[in-house]
């Protein structure tokens, strides 16, 4: 599992032929394959083995050089696994395509996707509603990459309770658009803004958002939900 490790020694041929042995192993509830150099072969030989494996719950394969068609390959394979909870896919080479699959074709028991340090930009729009837990820090977002998490964050039917943008080229004017999308959201209780050039300005965005002292009513009406804002807590009203 660990990168430069011995099994990192191996190919895609070479661990597409492993993988077959894991059908036997039914009952899993959690896989892990980091740094393993797995890719289409790979994929494709474990999309015939996730039908067995119906207790699955999560799959890690960080570290790999997986593209855009093994999101299909592993989509495909996992539509079966009705139990899965949680995908972790970071340190690959998924772009936007490779996303657009997973939104659309994995399983809705899937609440958390880690697709940290990938190719993702964010250039069209993609709804991320169905998903509790999104990380994508590490990503180089275009410069309309916010607005589009933006438009999902003010939608009514979202579900972002934890979302990681860390190191993403946000920079002040996309924090003022993720700051203006919070003004009704009820369900997020975690962003993380790190590491993204965001200066006084652009952090002073969310003043008005998490407490409106304007009056009154504003006050009562600001986002009380969100708990912790870049890398720090958001202190509770007193």
């Amino acid at each position: 599992e660990e990168e430069g490790g011995v099994l990192a020694n191996l190919n895609d041929g070479d661990m597409a032929g492993c993988i077959p042995s894991l059908a036997a192993c039914t009952g899993m509830r959690s896989l892990t394959l980091n740094y393993l150099n797995l890719s289409t072969n790979s994929c494709a030989a474990l999309r015939g083995i996730f039908p067995r494996m119906a207790n699955l719950r999560e799959l890690v394969l960080s570290g790999n050089s997986l593209d855009d068609d093994c999101t299909r390959l592993l989509a495909q394979g996992l539509s079966d696994c009705k139990q899965i909870q949680s995908l972790d896919l970071c340190n690959n080479r998924i772009s936007d395509n490779g996303l657009d699959v997973l939104v659309q074709s994995l399983p809705t028991s899937v609440d958390a996707l880690y697709l940290a340090r990938n190719d993702i930009t964010l250039a069209r729009h993609v709804l991320l509603l169905r998903f509790k837990e999104l990380y994508i820090g590490g990503n180089s977002l275009c410069p309309g990459g916010t607005q589009v998490i933006a438009s999902s964050l003010a939608n009514p039917e979202c579900r972002l309770e934890d979302l990681d943008l860390y190191s993403c080229n946000i920079g002040d004017e996309g924090t003022a658009t993720l700051a203006d999308s919070l003004r009704n959201n009820q369900r997020l209780t975690r962003m993380s803004l790190g590491y993204n050039n965001i200066t006084d300005r652009g952090w002073n965005e969310f003043s008005s958002i998490l407490c409106d002292a304007s009056s009154i009513n504003a006050t009562y009406n600001s986002n009380h939900t969100l708990q912790r804002l870049g890398v720090g807590e958001i202190p509770e009203d007193e």
